[in-house]
């Protein structure tokens, strides 16, 4: 592991989208979006999609009214935006509200009410991300101030790159620990018997490619506030990264994703839907390009 810093400016958040069903989990998102909105001095948007079985709803006020109570609350003196209240598949809402407003970041709950029928056929939270052309802010813990301690992991790809950007615009001034995990099958190997020299003989060029890659890749990132820890790890990345959050108690985990050409959705990559679902801290998903999913 190894320590860089830099002091170049990062350019901060400028519209956050954050959606409610106004679950506890949501409400956490919020707390989380008003956090980073204060922060960055940012214009904060709060959406929340009615179900299309209570057509009332939008004559009826209330749901309108609760959404500004939850400003009142955790925003009193914030800058505000939209606050909507629309009729449709949440998914589908979220990502045209997010479209519409030009949103830097959606803030989402990792799930909401319907938990047992979301684990059946996916969250909104990660059909936002399959589907969506914005970043995602996926809160699963209650907010304590800033991120102090940030992973991410990256395989030097173009949407790596974009994940460690947004994500030391996001929190400037948290640790950095930026991951490159490699399958060497150092493991393996000395359950095979192989002396441990050898084994290190073996390994060698494959971490020094991966050494010289990161130096090259973290070369390529401006960013400003405290230090970036590069760690090599050998592993199988979708394992390695939960057990890294965990042991270097990550509050934040930085993952790109990558959608495929020519498909109207973004497919998560392995590694990305590992995480979303089995690591414990709050998660960015962040892809450098458009989706091509086309909104009904």
């Amino acid at each position: 592991m190894t320590s860089t810093s830099n002091k170049s400016h990062q350019a901060k958040l400028k519209h956050l989208l954050v959606a409610t069903d106004f679950s506890r989990r949501a409400e956490i998102a919020l707390r989380r979006a008003v956090q980073v909105a204060t922060d960055h001095n940012a214009t904060l948007s709060l959406l929340h999609v009615a179900d299309r079985e209570e057509p009332n709803v939008l004559a009826a006020g209330g749901e309108e009214e609760k959404l500004r109570q939850q400003i009142k609350k955790y925003l009193p003196n914030g800058a505000v935006g939209n606050t909507r209240v629309v009729i449709g598949k949440p998914f589908v809402e979220i990502i045209r509200g997010a479209r519409d407003e030009a949103a830097d970041l959606v803030v989402l709950g990792a799930h909401g009410e319907h938990f047992l029928k979301d684990l059946l056929v996916g969250t909104t939270a990660e059909k936002v991300v399959r589907k969506g052309d914005r970043p995602v802010l996926i809160v699963k813990r209650p907010p304590h101030g800033p991120y102090r301690h940030v992973l991410v992991a990256v395989d030097f790809s173009e949407n790596s790159r974009f994940a460690l950007k947004l994500a030391l615009r996001l929190a400037p001034k948290a640790q950095f620990q930026v991951v490159h995990v490699y399958q060497g099958y150092e493991k393996q190997l000395k359950r095979a018997g192989i002396p441990a020299p050898e084994v290190t003989r073996r390994l060698r060029p494959l971490i020094d490619e991966s050494k010289r890659n990161m130096e090259a890749f973290l070369r390529s990132i401006d960013y400003s506030g405290g230090s970036i820890r590069q760690v090599l790890w050998d592993g199988r990345a979708q394992e390695e990264i939960t057990t890294l959050a965990k042991r270097l108690r990550a509050e934040l985990v930085a993952v790109g994703t990558t959608g495929r050409t020519g498909l109207p959705y973004v497919l998560l990559g392995s590694v990305a839907e590992h995480v979303l679902r089995e690591v414990s801290c709050d998660i960015l998903i962040a892809r450098a390009e458009a989706s091509r999913f086309e909104l009904p």
